[in-house]
């Protein structure tokens, strides 16, 4: 998912916090390796931490749904 060329970007963005902080990367030098916010990268470190790659995607929202068809 990391590396894939169908992922959509944000989802590839995401994944590729993990195999960094496999290697025992500090978050400080995953935001600067990866070009994400310190900020993005605890944030999505600590879902993956969490719940594994389900976690990767994004929470359901609340409040009323989309008047358009997508």
């Amino acid at each position: 998912m990391a590396y894939g060329h169908k992922t959509e970007h944000r989802l590839r963005m995401r994944a590729q916090i993990v195999p960094h902080a496999a290697r025992g990367r500090s978050n400080a030098r995953i935001a600067r390796e990866t070009g994400l916010h310190l900020d993005t990268v605890r944030t999505w470190r600590g879902r993956f931490a969490e719940g594994g790659l389900a976690r990767l995607s994004d929470r359901r929202r609340s409040g009323r749904p989309p008047g358009f068809t997508a």
